[in-house]
């Protein structure tokens, strides 16, 4: 193991291709208008589900026969409330009960050992965890505060939490190393999904051309003003221009999250045709995600894992 630097939606069946909405039409045009590519990418994704539980797959992923993967939704749970239901966190006020029966239900949805899934504490930095090793060899540095989880290891589910922020999933193919990422606008001001390609290629000699991105569900650029600060943090970064806009109020900007990542995992070498995003956005979607802005830190947290299946 090595360390590097309000009320309840609605539930409604999902379809298969699932029209993007927005609340109060902020993000017209957002998925589809001057957008082909994102559109394209889109239909590279489709909901599915096992048992109760309903999730998102990467196509892309889902035809590699050597992992399992999932984009969780809020929907397969037995929480209730603010975090109905399918919530993976009791930090926001569910109860410790009512989250260990959703992490049940997802391990038997999967047919994957409650024990095998391996979550850290996130904390919005630029902390890589890479697991080498077997879990019970495995001694974690404390406090476990990490963004990011890399592994060559079978029958380790590693997982991110999202409400907003931009879970990302990393496959190389041929030599069969996973990770997954997680970046708020911290963590992408920190090139979070930079440095997790850069791990990935030095610690295991990957080559870029093999890795896979599957950028999931995120808050959209709709959805997504920010302030000055966020702003000047990504000073410096490539593509500014064009991930962040002009927001709905003086000294405001829109940022898009799921791009700014997007240009980081291609300034480090990963083909553009080997990137594939969500764009589902969380906070427009909430009777689907859910979403911190978009229902004012009253929600909870859904779970994005993927896993190397054991031969």
């Amino acid at each position: 193991m090595t360390k590097s630097a309000r009320s309840s939606p609605r539930r409604k069946r999902i379809p298969q291709t699932p029209p993007h909405k927005c609340v109060k039409g902020r993000c017209k045009g957002f998925i589809f208008a001057g957008n082909i590519t994102l559109a394209i990418n889109k239909l590279m994704f489709r909901f599915s589900k096992k048992g109760p539980v309903e999730y998102l797959e990467a196509t892309a992923l889902t035809a590699c026969d050597f992992l399992t993967h999932a984009f969780c939704t809020r929907r397969g749970g037995i929480s209730e409330g603010n975090f109905v239901n399918l919530n993976f966190s009791s930090t926001e006020g569910d109860s410790k009960d009512n989250v260990r029966t959703n992490w049940r239900n997802l391990a038997e949805a999967f047919n994957i050992d409650v024990g095998r899934f391996f979550v850290v504490n996130q904390v919005h930095g630029e902390e890589i965890l890479t697991i080498d090793r077997p879990l019970a060899e495995l001694i974690v540095p404390e406090p476990s505060q990490f963004d990011a989880i890399i592994t060559d290891q079978p029958g380790v589910a590693i997982g991110m939490k999202t409400a907003d922020c931009v879970p990302i999933f990393f496959v190389d193919k041929v030599k069969r190393i996973i990770a997954v990422a997680h970046a708020g606008w911290r963590g992408t001001s920190l090139s979070i999904a930079a440095k997790v390609v850069e791990t990935i290629i030095t610690g295991f000699a990957c080559r870029a051309d093999d890795i896979i991105a599957a950028i999931g569900p995120a808050i959209g650029p709709c959805c997504y003003q920010v302030d000055e600060p966020v702003f000047n943090a990504m000073r410096g970064h490539k593509g500014r221009e064009s991930f962040f806009s002009s927001g709905r109020e003086k000294g405001k900007w829109m940022l898009d999250l799921s791009l700014a990542n997007k240009i980081q995992i291609i300034g480090k070498g990963i083909p553009d045709r080997n990137i594939y995003t969500a764009g589902y956005c969380t906070s427009c979607n909430r009777d689907i995600f859910y979403s911190h802005r978009g229902e004012a830190g009253n929600t909870g947290r859904q779970l994005n894992f993927i896993m190397l299946t054991v031969s």
